[in-house]
């Protein structure tokens, strides 16, 4: 895991080509801890809800509660998709971002 945590695709180089500066992915490190909990490709949105309440970032402090519209989206997606929200979808990209703005990007079309 260290090697593929600090590889180049973390990496961006100057334009001298010379130096590079090397970051974790911080929303890649969150999905992994959400990942490990509900050990499925989907969860229901209650159990996604109460894990990202508990899950503190170098930016959000956890314990946390969830906004009413942060909910309503995961709910949403949930509905789209027999009742479970697909971990690995954009449209659960597009939700980390709006439940992390600072560690997950916008997911791009």
């Amino acid at each position: 895991v260290p090697n593929y945590l600090y590889g180049r695709n973390f990496c961006m180089a100057t334009d001298s080509g010379i130096q590079s500066f090397c970051c974790v992915d911080q929303c890649n490190a969150l999905m992994e801890a959400l990942e490990r909990s509900i050990a499925h490709p989907v969860a229901s949105p209650g159990l996604i809800t109460e894990l990202v309440e508990a899950l503190p970032s170098d930016t959000v402090a956890a314990p946390r509660n969830l906004s009413r519209s942060l909910r309503w989206k995961l709910d949403t997606i949930a509905e789209q998709h027999d009742g479970y929200v697909p971990l690995h979808g954009r449209l659960f990209a597009q939700w980390m971002h709006h439940a992390f703005p600072n560690e997950c990007e916008q997911p791009r079309a």
